[in-house]
């Protein structure tokens, strides 16, 4: 498959769906209308301390639900029935999310960093197995995405990258994982690449071997100004020019 000709340079990505005051973000209604506006959706998948696969960004519940806790130490009978921010929608299950997007858009979908790589990432690879729609998985964990390259070789996986400024881990980790050293050993497909950091030689010559996902786009000039950092743009709070 040539990937520059596929919906993951094709498609813009709405950034866990296309969420307002109206529909929290990784919400049914928010991928719903990712849907209806024809655009692809970028999501995120936990796993909770009990095995269960759900549909959300954070670890910490707070921001979304107005709970305390770490979703990954919690188990799903104590979230299942958590509102989503001032809705009245529930945190979605993985199978619950495949379900009702049922192959009607691509679905790009991100690991979130976690212990005990494979867990989640074989549970995820034999749910995806089932499902008839296009995808692609991505991880900032080079290890996740090493994983789905080793276990589902036919699935297509990119690395999710920042420059890590904000991040606690020590230097050296930051300075491997923001120049991408890790795409070559956990042979990655595309690269996902923050917005606020991609402008740099190192993406130029990237993008000439493998499609560069920009994210997250939050305004038109963005979109006009570094065009020859990316192929493809994940985007949320406005609608962009196609």
């Amino acid at each position: 498959m040539n990937i520059y000709e596929s919906w993951l340079v094709k498609k813009q990505i709405a950034h866990r769906g296309l969420h307002d005051r109206v529909s929290e973000e990784n919400s049914l209604s928010a991928f719903e209308k990712a849907i209806q506006a024809g655009y692809a959706i970028e999501m995120d998948v936990q796993m909770t301390s009990d095995g269960m696969l759900v549909v959300f960004h954070d670890n910490d519940l707070k921001r979304m639900t107005g709970v305390d806790g770490d979703i990954r130490e919690t188990k799903y009978e104590h979230i299942k029935d958590l509102n989503l921010g001032d809705s009245d929608e529930k945190i979605p299950t993985f199978d619950e999310f495949l379900d009702f997007i049922d192959g009607r858009t691509p679905l790009l979908i991100e690991v979130k960093t976690h212990a005990n790589v494979g867990l989640a990432e074989q549970k995820i690879i034999d749910r995806l197995l089932k499902y008839k729609g296009k995808f692609a998985l991505q991880s900032f964990n080079p290890f996740i995405v090493k994983y789905f390259a080793e276990h589902a070789p036919q699935f297509v996986r990119g690395q999710l990258s920042s420059d890590f400024k904000s991040d606690t881990m020590p230097f050296y980790q930051k300075i491997l994982l923001k120049n991408l050293f890790f795409i070559k050993f956990n042979k990655s497909q595309f690269v996902s690449y923050d917005v606020e950091a991609i402008r740099r030689p190192l993406i130029k010559r990237i993008k000439k071997r493998m499609p560069v996902i920009m994210w997250t786009v939050r305004k038109q000039s963005q979109i006009d100004e570094l065009k020859e950092y990316y192929d493809n743009i994940i985007f949320e709070n406005f609608i962009p020019s196609k």
